[in-house]
C-alpha cells in the first residue's frame, strides 16, 4: 500500500514533526521560494538582470557585510561563476568591496547607490507578494515563519 502522499490536507499540530508535513513543509518552501522569483521576473527583465545576477544583487542586499567567500558559499556558486558574475556587477558599478575588517585580504560586500536603487523595485515586488501571504496567513504566521526561517539559515 503506497503512503498517503495528500500534502494538501489541513494540517494537524500535535503532527509537525512527522516525515509527512516535514516533507510537506520543504515543498512549501520550495514552491514559495519559485512563486517569489516568479513574482520578481519582470521587475528583474526591466532591470536587465540576469537571474544569476538578480540573485546574488539581492543576497548582497539582504546580506551586506559578507565577505566574497561568504557570499558565494552561501549562494552555492562555483569560484569562477561566481567570480565571474561579481566581475560584472562591479564593472556596472552596482557593488562596493571594502576591506574585511578581520583580515585586510578578504573583500566585503554592498550595494551601491546605484545597486540599491536597481533592485529596490525587485525589493518592493518581493515585499508586496510577502504581504499578501501574510495578509491571507494571519498574525500568528508572521513570527512563525521567521522563527522557523531564521532557525532554517542559522
Amino acid at each position: 500500500m503506497a503512503p498517503d502522499v495528500n500534502l494538501n490536507r489541513p494540517f494537524d499540530p500535535r503532527l509537525f514533526l512527522m516525515d509527512q508535513e516535514l516533507d510537506r513543509g520543504v515543498g512549501l518552501l520550495l514552491a514559495g521560494a519559485a512563486e517569489l522569483t516568479r513574482a520578481a521576473e519582470s521587475a528583474r527583465s526591466k532591470a536587465g538582470l540576469s537571474k544569476s545576477e538578480m540573485q546574488i544583487l539581492m543576497a548582497i542586499r539582504y546580506r551586506p557585510g559578507l565577505t566574497v567567500s561568504e557570499m558565494r558559499e552561501s549562494l552555492g556558486m562555483t569560484v569562477p561563476t561566481f567570480a565571474r558574475i561579481l566581475g560584472a556587477l562591479d564593472h556596472r558599478s552596482l557593488i562596493e568591496k571594502a576591506k574585511g575588517t578581520e583580515d585586510a585580504r578578504q573583500r566585503t560586500l554592498t550595494l551601491s547607490d546605484a545597486g540599491v536603487t536597481l533592485t529596490t523595485p525587485l525589493a518592493i515586488v518581493l515585499r508586496e507578494r510577502l504581504r499578501l501571504a501574510f495578509r491571507s496567513a494571519g498574525p500568528d504566521a508572521v513570527d512563525g515563519t521567521r522563527r522557523v526561517l531564521d532557525a532554517l539559515v542559522r
